[in-house]
């Protein structure tokens, strides 16, 4: 094996230098708009039959570069337009004119282990390009897909910088197992795995890749386009293919931009005066006659509490969670060229990123070298290629009292600043909070990675390619959190504390397969068959220590005492198999099919393998001879196809009997961790879909149906077992879960002359239901929110608990429903002001009803406009921190503004029960609210300068541009943002449960930016 690695790695670098030279001819022309003549700015030229020498047009539409002397025809193409082959004899120096083409019937797509076009898929594919991604100002490459992509939900789950985006497509299909999609960069699966904090936070695994080198982005969502990766591609396939150099020219381009953030909406509080009124009125409505609790009265209970309560303060809180500064800074450099042996493409990137909220910041470094070299017609090589820097400071959990959004909590009447020591915060607030934190404690989160890979295609005969390439994402996350001695009162450490953690990954992967294609007459025959090798390793050391000799040593090495220390290794390993056939009969009907076998380390040694098949079926009647309504109808396509695919634990040896070594009174011993589960075997998702491709009025209006079905079966679920066993739960496979829903998506060309108008339009619909749990009752594992459910017959994630029903308007006692069951299989609904008497019901879904986004695009000469609208309908979120912002004074925490609408008197009509001091309230429905919303997701406007007012200066290409996301949202929620989960990370047993909770949680950030591309 080593000897034939060496003699590869020899031929490879012999490969570099070794040029075969050929006669060539230089070919120019234009290339310009057939309604308006204007010239097409990036149109691309291909050598047919040797697409990788090329070149694109410039700003005036012309274009100039050599090609072999053998060359036939050129392929001339843009995004919108019809691909026209035109020969070379009719090229020179000519004007070619592209029609606008709604449909992208020749638009190619990347799928699993090879290319199609538009027009060969019979599955469910969609793309997103550079154009539609490029100036949104995102840190994470998924944030660009929100809104743009029928049957994708993306949310945001907060404001803060740097932490986990969630991703569905068609909806949830498990429970315990990742609901992530599988994800794949220039060919290669990269490690997309939460990245836990030190605080139990979910860490976005996806913010150490800069958009700005992304070209394009393919999601696979029916079974017959992502079965080919079998193994987690139950929930879907996404696929980036990142920028390549270019037949041409060098091409350099800069892009700066500058932006700033303000939260998208703050809520209202009670300011002082109104805080004292109903402070008072709830401790009145509780004392005794005396005016008294607990032997004290109101003002001996504010001064015991609320110190300085009595000098006239009225500090808004919200205000100071959030930062001033917030916005961003980004460059981007880029080189692109090459020539018809040797393509190359170079960048560099830095983002600097002040988050809204206190205590949170995103910084990224990055570096890309993409680089193709073709020895020969048989043989070409490169290797795709980034390195990145990333630096997150991490602010604390929502539950945590220092987190950002926990500073609401304080009362009004209290100051920030003592007045004795203008220079250092009030240390006798009612809380503490996290404005102590800025000065005094360090949260980071480094992160060093590379991913890369280095391939090789060999065409030993004419239609037969053979290609290998070995992939590397290694990924050194280094994790501290230093607290001094002024934050004592929340760590309990008088002398300081330290945690640092060190973890590193080493994924790695090798494919190998061969691509064989036939074309005679009307057939068109492509197969592909190969196989591939993955294996990821995680390495992790945590150590923590106390007791520094004063706030200046920050290092472990000065701590007095280390007191903790942690050190694990885990592993697992793919090796799969894998076959495509895809069948084109003059355009007209295609069928594709396709295979993998998995074999994964983590299941049972009888159940290791999985086999994921799939198959689907195309028929373009609009080519048949006996089609006669081409003049309205177009283009019709119908498709269907079935498949398989599966799931895996996220759990490293989840069918295995684990112990690890630990330590008592002194000495070590051995305990058992887990008990064997040899029969865990594959989740698996069977997936339906059937489809209309549709093109009207010539292409000038296009869009896709889809309708699928997706049932999952053996569910990787955490079951409860017997505690004899020592054990309360283990991993089977128990359950099922459905979904089905249906897509939409329509183009249209308004206008196509010199002014053109583009809309394009999305609409999702997903219903999920878990069918089976064999009676389990699952749910989210938070004690103090834990509303969260796994119910059969019911979507995933529904909240469960008490049913408010309102205030009684002669005592203004909060009333519940009873909801016990009666003997006719009704719910008894009358009322109860006891709590405890009021069963647990379902009063809400996280679960949106449909998604939907629409986009219009005008452009005018070298103008251009784009406006994006996202929405969600249908679901609801449940504000959990009402039980703190509106429980009528439990204790001293500031209350949101509504709670002026109290009752106060007999006859009272509120939803907003008596004020009572200490009394508190809990769980119920009283705070489940409707999240829908519609959100002006981004607007953006750019002008190009004519390339003949800035070629004297040597410019290529000068735009201007601004942009602006999340600038207006309508929702009926009351909280801040509808887009919203709290980030409790890892402290849900099962986090695919819990959605939509909101929990003093961060919004998201209103964002503007500036910026300016130069291209020499």
């Amino acid at each position: 094996m080593v000897g034939m690695q060496d003699r590869v790695y020899s031929f490879l670098l012999f490969s570099i230098f070794l040029q075969m030279g050929y006669s060539q001819q230089t070919i120019s022309g234009f290339v310009k708009d057939k309604g308006s003549s204007s010239p097409l700015v990036g149109a691309t030229i291909r050598v047919k039959g040797h697409e990788q020498i090329g070149t694109i047009t410039e700003i005036n539409g012309s274009y100039s570069f050599d090609v072999p002397v053998e060359t036939e025809s050129l392929i001339f193409s843009f995004i919108g337009y019809q691909r026209r082959e035109i020969p070379i004899s009719e090229i020179k120096d000519a004007v070619v004119f592209l029609s606008v083409s709604a449909t992208f019937l020749d638009e190619i797509f990347v799928v699993g282990y090879g290319t199609i076009a538009r027009s060969d898929i019979s599955g469910s594919v969609s793309k997103i390009k550079k154009e539609d991604i490029e100036g949104i100002p995102v840190h994470s490459l998924e944030s660009t897909l929100q809104g743009q992509v029928a049957g994708v939900f993306i949310s945001n789950n907060s404001g803060k910088l740097g932490q986990n985006i969630d991703v569905r497509i068609r909806g949830s299909a498990s429970i315990n197992a990742s609901l992530e999609p599988l994800y794949v960069m220039d060919g290669m699966v990269i490690n997309s795995s939460d990245q836990i904090s030190m605080g139990d936070l979910r860490l976005n695994p996806l913010a150490d890749i800069n958009s700005n080198d992304i070209e394009s982005i393919e999601i696979l969502k029916d079974a017959s386009a992502a079965a080919i990766y079998g193994s987690r591609a139950s929930n879907g396939v996404i696929i980036i293919t990142t920028k390549k150099g270019v037949v041409d020219a060098t091409r350099i381009n800069l892009d700066m931009n500058v932006g700033w953030s303000d939260p998208t909406r703050k809520r209202k509080w009670l300011n002082a005066s109104q805080y004292l009124e109903l402070w008072d009125e709830a401790f009145a409505n509780v004392a005794n006659t005396d005016g008294q609790l607990v032997g004290q009265t109101g003002e001996q209970w504010k001064d015991k509490w609320l110190p300085g309560w009595r000098d006239g303060y009225d500090t808004n809180w919200e205000d100071l969670m959030y930062n001033e500064k917030a916005g961003q800074k980004q460059l981007q450099l880029s080189m692109a060229g090459g020539n018809e042996k040797t393509r190359f493409y170079l960048s560099g990137g830095y983002s600097d990123q002040t988050s809204i909220v206190i205590l949170n910041s995103f910084e990224r470094l990055s570096g890309r070298i993409n680089l193709e070299h073709r020895a020969n017609a048989k043989l070409d090589f490169g290797m795709n290629m980034s390195l990145a820097r990333t630096l997150k400071e991490v602010a604390p959990s929502d539950p945590d009292y220092a987190a950002p959004a926990g500073i609401i909590g304080q009362s009004p009447v209290q100051p920030l600043y003592d007045p004795d020591n203008p220079n250092e915060l009030f240390d006798s607030t009612v809380y503490f909070h996290s404005r102590f934190y800025i000065d005094n404690t360090e949260l980071t989160n480094v992160n060093l990675r590379t991913i890369g890979n280095a391939f090789l295609n060999w065409r030993p005969l004419e239609n037969l390619t053979l290609h290998t390439d070995f992939g590397l994402d290694l990924l050194s996350i280094k994790a501290e959190r230093f607290y001094n001695s002024k934050v004592a009162r929340n760590t309990r450490e008088p002398n300081g504390l330290k945690r640092t953690r060190s973890i590193q990954n080493y994924n790695y992967s090798v494919n190998n397969y061969a691509n064989y294609k036939i074309q005679k007459q009307e057939q068109h025959l492509d197969i592909t068959a190969g196989m591939t090798f993955q294996e990821l390793n995680e390495s992790r050391l945590v150590v923590a220590g106390r007791n520094f000799p004063n706030d200046d040593f920050q290092n472990l090495s000065s701590a007095g005492e280390i007191f903790s220390g942690v050190e694990d290794e885990t592993a697992f390993s793919v090796l799969s198999w894998f076959a495509r056939l895809n069948y084109n009969y003059d355009q007209r009907y295609l069928v594709s099919l396709s295979s993998r076998i998995d074999g994964d380390s983590r299941f049972g040694k009888d159940n290791r393998y999985g086999f994921f098949p799939a198959a689907s079926l195309g028929w373009v009647i609009s080519e048949e001879s006996f089609y006669k309504s081409k003049k309205f109808l177009s283009y019709l396509k119908f498709r269907g196809s079935w498949g398989l695919t599966g799931n895996t634990p996220l759990e490293r040896f989840p069918a295995l009997g684990l112990f690890t070594g630990t330590r008592y009174a002194g000495g070590s011993g051995i305990i058992q961790t887990q008990i064997p589960n040899p029969n865990l075997k594959w989740e698996k998702t069977r997936q339906i879909d059937v489809g209309i491709d549709f093109g009207l009025m010539k292409d000038r209006i296009s869009g896709q149906l889809d309708y699928y079905i997706k049932n999952t079966e053996d569910l990787l679920l955490q079951v409860n077992i017997p505690s004899t066993t020592g054990f309360p739960r283990q991993l089977q496979n128990i359950g099922a879960m459905k979904n089905k829903g249906f897509e939409l998506v329509l183009n249209s060309y308004n206008l196509t002359g010199t002014f053109k108008w583009r809309t394009t339009l999305n609409f999702s619909k997903n219903a999920n239901k878990i069918s089976n749990l064999s009676g389990q009752v699952i749910e989210s594992g938070v004690s103090f929110i834990n509303v969260s459910r796994a119910i059969e017959g019911q979507p995933i994630g529904v909240f469960f608990m008490p049913e408010f029903a309102g205030v009684d308007p002669n005592n203004g006692d909060a009333l519940y429903y009873l909801n016990k069951p009666l003997d006719n299989g009704q719910l008894d609904k009358s009322t109860t002001n006891n709590l405890n008497e009021a069963q647990r019901v379902i009063v809400g879904d996280p679960n949106p009803d449909f998604i939907y986004g629409f986009q219009n695009t005008f452009s005018w000469k070298g103008l251009e406009l784009q406006v994006l609208f996202q929405g969600v309908h249908g679901n609801d979120i449940y504000d959990g921190g009402g039980r703190f912002q509106q429980d009528g004074f439990g204790w001293f925490d500031n209350q949101d503004i509504r709670m002026l609408g109290r009752w106060q008197q007999p006859g009272d009509q509120t939803e907003v029960p008596q004020v009572r001091f200490r009394q508190g309230t809990f769980h119920s429905s009283r705070f489940v609210e409707d999240g829908s919303y519609l959100r002006l997701k981004n607007i953006s406007l750019r002008y190009e300068f004519p390339l003949k007012l800035i070629k004297k200066i040597g410019f290529r290409q000068l735009t201007i541009y601004g942009s602006g996301q999340n600038l207006w949202t309508k929702t009926n929620y009351s909280g801040r943002d509808p887009e919203v989960n709290t980030d409790f990370g890892v402290f849900f047993t099962s986090g695919n449960i819990a959605s939509g909770l909101d929990f003093f949680t961060p919004p998201q950030a209103k964002t503007i930016v500036f910026g300016l591309k130069v291209g020499f």
